[in-house]
């Protein structure tokens, strides 16, 4: 962080530009030795090399990549039994069976109904279908990546959402612990809390069908975390 910087800072402060800039950066697949290819910015790995490389090796290129590269990576075949991720989809179907018959929740990006969403899925596939849950978050590659950036005892929390056909997007937003709060409440911690902040929080996904364009999958920005 640039130490000439004040500490506070308002949302005035803040230049599209500066940003654009930003998001302008181009990935190198040589910066990233491991990594399979690079697609639309993103580095995209292979499973296996991940599983065959030395486990500190894999961490410093991945925490390297999430801090000062484009801060998301694809990997590929990482469930190499699919059946397991189509077994969680069937827990996931029976939980929105069970709680579209209680009444929809709102969801906070977007109206009530809008989405199909699943708050705490983590915990409520537990106690539904517990060997589902427990061969699923069994893989040893969520644990790998979760350490790589936020190191050992880090916690797990999970939620499922679903955009239907002709369903409304979520607004744009960043997925860490001061990006909930209104430009107001955050220009009144100092911008060391706003980079602390993002080290506390990984966010991952598992594909668990096919997902094209067409179908509406969230969009990322690399970079933009810098």
């Amino acid at each position: 962080m640039n130490p000439l910087l004040p500490a506070f800072v308002n949302a005035d402060a803040v230049r599209l530009e500066d940003f654009a800039r930003l998001c302008d950066q181009q990935t190198r697949a040589e910066d990233y030795p491991l990594c399979a290819e690079v697609r639309s910015n993103v580095p995209i790995y292979n499973a296996q090399t991940l599983r065959d490389t030395e486990r500190r090796m894999v961490m410093n290129e991945l925490h390297r990549l999430f801090r000062d590269g484009p801060g998301v990576v694809v990997v590929r075949q990482a469930y190499t039994d699919l059946a397991v991720v189509d077994r969680h989809s069937e827990v996931f179907e029976a939980i929105f069976a069970e709680e579209a018959a209680a009444g929809a929740g709102a969801d906070h990006f977007a109206k009530a109904g809008t989405n199909g969403r699943i708050w705490n899925s983590l915990q409520k596939a537990a106690l539904l279908a517990p060997a589902s849950f427990a061969e699923y978050y069994a893989n040893p590659l969520l644990g790998l990546i979760a350490e790589a950036w936020l190191g050992p005892d880090f916690q797990v929390t999970a939620q499922v959402n679903v955009v239907p056909p002709g369903g409304q997007a979520q607004q744009p937003h960043r997925d860490y612990h001061l990006g909930f709060q209104t430009a107001e409440v955050v220009a009144r911690y100092p911008l060391p809390l706003h980079a602390l902040s993002q080290y506390l929080t990984l966010q991952g996904a598992v594909a668990h069908t096919d997902m094209p364009l067409e179908s509406g999958p969230t969009m990322l920005l690399p970079f933009s975390q810098q």
